[in-house]
């Protein structure tokens, strides 16, 4: 939202959430997501503060409804557009916590009579796992094959997002741990990404040759490098390549880059692996991201038995 102030200035507001956020963690709410409900209740302190309430003693019942109906309207800074149901359904979390914090706290008896918003979120476009299994045997058996099978690690295999993709280097792959160093995740967020061995070996064997005889006289530290005159591969070019590739496996869903992140999240969890694990290896910054993949947390298995991740982690 459109922050009225940088900080929140009534001295008791600012006491206030540091006892909010020290009660979320007595009742063992997950680190994780203490930051983005105490963010939460820092905007509807801060709307407070602008209609001239500085005071808890101050706060009624419809303050919190009517905080609601000006995020219903406002218009997101960054987004340029309203706000999302979702969005807004993660400040009313935080309003009703609010809430009970200040009653059983004896700080305040306000309680708010607040509904959650129906969310609009649409389910992710994902490839099953015969798609994957399509995807990689469209790959050819020229460097380009190699390269696009290294390509298929890091955007499936790691679920990488397409500008982190874009932005990897030569040296963010630690053949030590086996990991992929991502630099430039999204918020600026670095954070290291396991590589299983058939992924590994993907982007082995494309670094010690292919990568090699694509470079020329080239110098470039980008991992990912052009067939003609050994540049490094941008985003468009990337997710172009993958759009031919899945074309060209005969895949009839609109899918690209981040289809693929989508559908390693999707196996993943669907082979038993939990959300926190799903969260910290898409590198999202609170499980309200990763909480839309429970669309399949009781899949059907496919034929044959249970589905066996070939290309994950």
């Amino acid at each position: 939202m459109r922050k009225q102030q940088d900080r929140l200035q009534s001295a008791e507001y600012i006491l206030l959430l540091a006892g909010f956020k020290e009660w979320l963690q007595l009742l063992n709410y997950s680190p994780l997501g203490i930051p983005g409900l105490g963010a939460n209740l820092r905007n509807f302190l801060q709307y407070q503060e602008q209609t001239g309430k500085t005071e808890l003693r101050q706060l009624e019942a419809t303050d919190a409804n009517n905080f609601i109906g000006y995020l219903q309207n406002a218009t997101g800074e960054r987004i340029k557009k309203n706000y999302s149901n979702n969005h807004i359904n993660k400040h009313i979390q935080s309003l009703k916590l609010f809430s009970r914090y200040i009653r059983e706290t004896g700080r305040n008896s306000t309680g708010f009579s607040l509904q959650l918003l129906e969310e609009t979120r649409a389910v992710p476009v994902w490839l099953t796992q015969e798609e994957i299994n399509a995807l990689y045997e469209a790959t050819g058996d020229n460097l380009l094959g190699i390269r696009d099978r290294a390509m298929l690690a890091v955007f499936y295999g790691c679920g990488l997002r397409l500008n982190e993709g874009a932005c990897l280097e030569v040296r963010d792959i630690d053949r030590t741990r086996k990991v992929l160093h991502v630099r430039k995740g999204k918020g600026y967020k670095e954070r290291f990404v396991p590589v299983a061995q058939k992924n590994f070996d993907a982007i082995r064997l494309y670094i010690d040759f292919a990568r090699l005889e694509l470079l020329h006289e080239t110098k470039t530290n980008a991992l990912f490098i052009a067939a003609r005159k050994g540049a490094a591969m941008d985003r468009g070019a990337l997710y172009y390549r993958v759009k031919l590739l899945v074309k060209k496996a005969g895949i009839k869903k609109k899918a690209g880059t981040h289809t693929l992140r989508h559908s390693i999240a999707t196996h993943l969890l669907q082979n038993g692996m939990k959300l926190e694990r799903i969260k910290e290896f898409l590198g999202h910054a609170d499980l309200d991201s990763t909480q839309i993949y429970t669309h399949i947390i009781n899949p059907q298995p496919p034929k044959g038995g249970k589905n066996q991740n070939s290309h994950g982690i």
